[in-house]
């Protein structure tokens, strides 16, 4: 809870004199309350996963069935706390395992199914290139506690990066002409020209002033 305490004691000026002993004691009391409200809000606090002693998500962990990973992150690791329940319910949709890669911070994420070409079980994940490798060993747990006991999922890796090009315009003429002698005073094909003429022309938009 924040409570602007020098608000609350705030007091008239011809009283407000700084460094006063009125003044110290102030905000000896504004510093005694606030002791006062952290611990009348600890349990609270405790039930949050995000905000809990990590001793006390280690207990919530163990409740909902979360095994920590090995090099995971601590704030990964109380998302997959908190929102157990919800992962666990939407695991067996698309969107819930979109949904399960946006909490944990990789929104990249594509999942098709019913490939050609390949078996009718595989599902693919189609994921950042840098996710997979940073986070490896959290996707493969996400796809052994969530994935479905008759698919088995493969990963693709999507390579991102930004392209910046001013306004710019290709123009290009070409023409072409064929020509052959004639020895023998015999009809030719006869005289045969090629024009040819291609504008592009690239541009993008910016939203940026």
């Amino acid at each position: 809870m924040n409570i602007n305490w020098h608000d609350i004691t705030k007091m008239k000026y011809w009283l407000a004199r700084p460094n006063s002993e009125l003044d110290k004691l102030r905000k000896g009391a504004g510093r005694f309350w606030q002791r006062v409200t952290d611990m009348l809000a600890w349990p609270a606090a405790q039930l949050d996963p995000m905000t809990a002693e990590l001793e006390l998500v280690h207990l919530l962990a163990w409740e909902r069935d979360i095994t920590q990973i090995p090099n995971e992150t601590e704030q990964t690791y109380r998302i997959r706390v908190k929102f157990a329940l919800q992962f666990a319910k939407g695991a067996g949709s698309k969107v819930g395992w979109i949904e399960i890669f946006e909490k944990l911070g990789m929104p990249w994420v594509t999942i098709d199914e019913r490939l050609d070409n390949v078996d009718w079980d595989v599902v693919s994940l189609q994921i950042l290139d840098a996710d997979l490798a940073e986070r490896d060993g959290l996707i493969d747990y996400i796809c052994r506690q969530y994935g479905r006991t008759t698919r088995r999922y493969q990963y693709e890796t999507i390579a991102k990066f930004e392209m910046q090009h001013r306004l710019t315009s290709f123009d290009n003429e070409n023409d072409f002409a064929v020509a052959k002698a004639n020895t023998n005073l015999m009809p030719l094909g006869g005289f045969v020209a090629f024009d040819h003429h291609s504008d592009f022309v690239i541009a993008k938009i910016s939203t940026e002033n």
